[in-house]
């Protein structure tokens, strides 16, 4: 390459935010011009995508959409869940949260939300019969989102939400916040 020639290098995001956005319009009635793609997270070929908007009826609605990568490398859905910002009660740790489960080996278990303690720097998922924890993330733009090759045992899983000294602000029964 001589002095006089450039090469352009073009970044294309992990997922397409086209995508994204328009499951939002079709399926989810999103104005368009108000869907923010707040965090991505990937598990090998596998993403979620944390995602706020205006309903065309004014209502605001938040919530994870699950991204597939196919063998010809095009991304396809594979699970979503919305929600509508709210107030917890004492046992609540999301303001808005859920998830799906993993179906068979070609997708990803997916739960997650927004934090009810604005001061969380991280959350893990313990099972309350053996103290195990099965899940673990760090809040990115104010969103958890758990990743997993199979389904969460919500029915024995609490979520907390830790400071960044790793001590527990807030704590609740995984089954209460999905609900």
């Amino acid at each position: 390459m001589s002095g006089a020639e450039t090469l352009e290098v073009v970044v294309k995001p992990a997922v397409s935010n086209e995508l994204v956005r328009h499951l939002l319009v079709d399926s989810y009635r999103a104005v368009e011009s108000s869907i923010h793609i707040v965090r991505e997270k990937h598990s090998g070929e596998h993403a979620a995508c944390a995602v706020s908007f205006e309903e065309r009826n004014g209502g605001q609605r938040r919530g994870l959409i699950g991204l597939c990568r196919h063998h010809d490398g095009t991304w396809q859905p594979s699970g979503g869940v919305m929600g509508s910002p709210r107030v917890t009660d004492a046992e609540g740790v999301f303001t808005t949260c859920g998830g799906w489960g993993s179906v068979g080996r070609k997708e990803r278990a997916a739960f997650g939300g927004w934090p009810a303690e604005p001061s969380a720097a991280s959350a893990r998922m313990v099972d309350v019969r053996s103290g195990q924890v099965f899940a673990a993330d760090e809040v990115e733009n104010g969103v958890v989102i758990f990743l997993s090759e199979g389904d969460f045992p919500l029915r024995y899983a609490r979520v907390e939400l830790l400071d960044s000294a790793q001590r527990v602000l807030r704590a609740g029964p995984a089954m209460h916040a999905a609900v």
